[in-house]
């Protein structure tokens, strides 16, 4: 995280010009989409079952108090690190209790769950579906020009089950090429198809945050030839006519003409930019927002205001957007 925030020091402060007069912090927006693979730092409980024991239908993890978007990091004083791992300490444990600390949102949580052998298996469980890594889609929002660094989504990455955070303990982007879209309609959100190309790397993932991902770029390329842009201050935002940046085919982004309806500045939860699909087009195309889309930059009379996170499921033409001073706060802090 320092290493980040020194990186980011050029985004994140206001610097002052010889003339005493403020200097906007000046990004690339990008629009690309990519795919997004993480390692998690501890496993996280997706779900919780019952297991078919010999006193009955329990689950031990729910009996030892953990619940669904609990991260366990350590058992018995092990750091665990995938689910292959805790599956083979829990078969290990030949019923004895185990100890497990982890967290639960900003908590720390400690706990011992006592395992029980399932009678269709014959192994020992604890009742828990785990997940330790994800891979998907999304779009890059920004790069600095100088040092690479940029940010995606506008959201954390997050368990599809349970919705909590994913720890980051490693992760990376790679090219994507988006090849078919799922057509937003109401109560049903839509989404991007895309390919990835696993076996090279455009960036390191270094957090994980409420506001997005953040990392270094390491293919210059995305950027080196685009022109940068100004971020704008949340009260230079003004409803009306803007545009994203976007891609719903290949790997080159379009803009396409949006609306801004209502600003929230103190909105904590990516929201703080209500918008409106009114570009022919891509309504066309999409039926609006659809996931794969978070990331895509807003931009507003030639600077970068934001970016889109979420589509409303009953009207797809609407979403939110995050401040772009909100994804930069996130790092900062």
């Amino acid at each position: 995280m320092k290493k980040l925030e020194k990186k980011l020091s050029c985004l994140l402060l206001i610097c002052m010009v010889l003339t005493g007069a403020a200097q906007a912090a000046q990004v690339v927006p990008l629009g690309i989409p990519v795919g997004v693979r993480m390692t998690a730092e501890g496993v996280v409980i997706s779900s919780l079952s019952d297991v078919d024991s010999a006193a009955g239908d329990i689950c031990p993890g729910e009996q030892a108090g953990l619940e669904a978007g609990d991260i366990l990091q350590t058992a018995n004083g092990t750091k665990l690190s995938s689910s292959e791992q805790l599956a083979e300490i829990v078969q290990n444990s030949e019923g004895k209790p185990i100890r497990f600390t982890g967290c639960r949102n900003e908590t720390h949580i400690e706990t011992t769950v006592q395992p029980v052998k399932s009678n269709a298996s014959g192994t020992y469980q604890i009742g828990l579906l785990i997940r330790d890594s994800m891979a998907g889609i999304g779009t890059l929002t920004f790069a600095d020009p100088e040092t690479g660094v940029f940010g995606a989504l506008g959201h954390p990455v997050s368990d599809v089950d349970s919705g909590a955070r994913m720890p980051l303990e490693s992760g990376s982007i790679v090219p994507a090429t988006v090849i078919g879209v799922v057509a937003g309609e109401s109560g049903t959100p839509g989404e991007l198809i895309g390919t990835y190309e696993f076996t090279r790397e455009l960036g390191e993932l270094d957090d994980n945050t409420a506001s997005g991902i953040f990392g270094t770029l390491t293919d210059h390329t995305l950027y080196e030839n685009a022109q940068a842009v100004e971020t704008a201050e949340t009260e230079e935002i003004h409803t009306g006519a803007a545009e994203i940046l976007t891609c719903v085919s290949g790997s080159k982004p379009k803009r396409y003409a949006i609306s801004i309806d209502k600003i929230t500045p103190d909105a904590k939860d990516g929201r703080g930019l209500s918008i409106r699909i009114t570009d022919q087009e891509l309504l066309k195309q999409t039926g609006g927002i659809v996931p794969g889309m978070s990331g895509s930059p807003i931009l507003q009379d030639g600077k970068l205001v934001g970016a889109v996170t979420h589509t409303l499921v009953n009207h797809p033409d609407r979403g939110y957007g995050i401040l772009i001073e909100t994804m930069l706060e996130e790092v900062q802090s």
